[in-house]
């Protein structure tokens, strides 16, 4: 019987990659996109039936679109915003790239958000490595940074807008923190090194242990309070326009909501979708803004409904898109001319 290979074992393990093994990868990876895909129209259908299926289509058929598309604008302000860390990060590691082939080799993460963990964006690592000739193992931080600071500035956002509401302050401040602690392991050296000590025969250990050392010594580079505080700089703020996808939904449909509203409404279910471990958050979030978005504009159901799902589409589908169209078109840099990947396997 042929040996089961995990997710992250099969796009952290390879010694040589060409376009094809590149693009077998990838396609383990969109295996993932496609269940997502499958599963968001479900929740769709169930959120639509929830509303009223005929009510729900009938109100975003009436939607106001030259409102609507201020929502896909805030998106992809969000994503430039964040471009910014990004480039930051590769900065710091001396990577030495053209800024337009780093700007779309970024974008083109976004293509695998809808994978556990958003760690299908480590493939990512591999085209950088492919373009920079810098060990695989070296680039693999500046991924697993820009996934937790995403994730730093929604929780930040998601905290302070339960405080200014009053509401859910305790529920969302554990999440914050429970959610935080898996990030511990991959971006403190101290941690990993006691972990590793702990618990040698683990199979996650065995499968980290060989990049360790490098992994962590380009890690510490980014692991400074200078980094946060300048990662926290972009991330508020690309979270906050992330949230407006919600506020430009709703004006939309022609609700007048207030802007500290949306805010709530969208990062608080955002963080109790992370909770959930989904993919995409898919069901979670979607559920969250339902609920929270009818109790705090008082609406009804099938207006609750169409919003969320409009909402929905505008932050977590736009995005999958754009990161797609650029993936298709970083896949120019896998040519079979061109320069074979280096990637640092400890033997």
């Amino acid at each position: 019987m042929a040996k089961k290979i995990s997710f992250w074992y099969s796009i952290t393990h390879q010694t040589k990659l060409d376009r094809k093994g590149y693009l077998k990868l990838v396609n383990r990876v969109y295996a993932f996109v496609g269940l997502g895909f499958a599963g968001s129209i479900a929740v769709f259908v169930g959120i639509a039936l929830f509303g009223g299926i005929q009510n729900v289509v009938g109100v975003i058929a009436h939607a106001n679109f030259s409102i609507y598309i201020f929502a896909f604008v805030a998106v992809l302000a969000s994503l430039f915003l964040r471009f910014i860390k990004w480039n930051y990060y590769l900065k710091l590691l001396g990577l030495k790239l053209k800024l337009s082939k780093n700007f779309f080799v970024y974008l083109s993460l976004y293509s695998m958000n809808i994978t556990p963990g958003n760690a299908g964006r480590v493939v990512a690592a591999y085209t950088l490595n492919r373009l920079t000739k810098i060990r695989f193992i070296n680039i693999v931080p500046i991924v697993t940074m820009d996934i937790f600071t995403d994730f730093l500035g929604f929780a930040t956002l998601a905290l302070l807008a339960a405080i200014y509401f009053h509401e859910y302050i305790t529920y969302i401040a554990i999440l914050d923190f429970v959610l935080m602690l898996p990030f511990l392991f991959i971006l403190n050296d101290w941690l990993y090194r006691r972990i590793k000590n702990a618990m040698k025969k683990s199979r996650f250990i065995k499968t980290f242990t060989p990049y360790g050392e490098e992994y962590f010594a380009s890690q510490s580079k980014l692991n400074t309070p200078k980094v946060y505080a300048v990662s926290l700089l972009v991330t508020l703020p690309a979270a906050f326009f992330s949230s407006l996808t919600l506020f430009f939904s709703l004006m939309a449909l022609g609700v007048v909501p207030s802007l500290s509203g949306a805010v709530f409404v969208y990062s608080s279910s955002t963080i109790f979708g992370m909770a959930s471990a989904i993919p995409g958050s898919i069901g979670v979030t979607d559920g969250a803004i339902v609920a929270l978005v009818g109790s705090v504009f008082h609406l009804t159901a099938s207006m609750s409904s169409a919003v969320t799902i409009m909402a929905r589409l505008a932050d977590l589908w736009f995005s999958v898109g754009v990161g797609a169209a650029f993936f298709f078109y970083t896949l120019k840099y896998w040519k079979p001319a061109g320069i074979e990947p280096r990637v640092s396997r400890r033997r």
